[in-house]
C-alpha cells in the first residue's frame, strides 16, 4: 500500500510552549515597571501592661490626636491642659486645610515638648485621598519632619 498510511502522529507544543513563556515574561517585566508599590510607615499602637502604673520619671512625651471630619480637622492633645484643642474647618471653597494643619503642627511641635508620633483617626465617610494627604501634611514640612511616625485609629462612635 503505498501512499496511504494511517499512522498518527503526535502534536508539537515547542512553539506554543515558547509563545506562552515570552509573553509571560514580557508580562513580568511590564508589571515590574508599571506597577511601583510603596508603603507608607504606620505604626501600631502597642498595649504596655506596666505593673504598679509605672513611676513619675518614666512620664510619656505629649502626642497629637488629629480627628478628620467631613467639616474639617480637630487637633487634640494628650493633655488638654496644656495642649490646646484646635479646630480647622473646611475653608469656603469646601476644602480641606492641609497648609494650615501643616503649620499649626509645626508651631504646637517648637511650643510643646511632643513626641514622633501622631494619631490619625477618620469619620467612615472621608474620602482615602484625604487621609493620605493628611498623612503627608503631619509627616513633615519644609522645614523638616514634624510627626513621622503615624498610628491609625478606629474613631468611636
Amino acid at each position: 500500500m503505498s501512499g496511504g498510511g494511517g499512522g498518527e502522529e503526535d502534536l508539537n507544543l515547542v512553539p506554543y510552549l515558547d509563545i506562552m513563556v515570552n509573553l509571560i515574561m514580557f508580562m513580568l517585566t511590564v508589571t515590574a515597571y508599571l506597577v511601583e508599590l510603596r508603603e507608607a510607615p504606620v505604626l501600631v499602637p502597642a498595649y504596655v501592661n506596666t505593673p504598679g502604673g509605672g513611676s513619675t520619671q518614666d512620664k510619656q512625651k505629649l502626642f497629637l490626636t488629629i480627628a478628620i471630619s467631613t467639616k474639617g480637622f480637630g487637633v487634640l492633645g494628650s493633655d488638654s491642659t496644656v495642649v490646646p484643642p484646635e479646630e480647622l474647618p473646611l475653608d469656603t471653597a469646601g476644602a480641606y486645610p492641609f497648609q494650615r494643619l501643616n503649620e499649626l503642627l509645626r508651631s504646637y511641635k517648637s511650643q510643646y515638648e511632643l513626641g514622633e508620633t501622631v494619631i490619625l483617626t477618620a469619620d467612615g465617610t472621608v474620602p482615602y485621598h484625604v487621609l493620605v494627604a493628611t498623612m503627608d501634611a503631619s509627616r513633615e514640612d519644609r522645614q523638616g519632619l514634624l510627626f513621622p511616625g503615624v498610628t491609625l485609629a478606629q474613631a468611636v462612635q
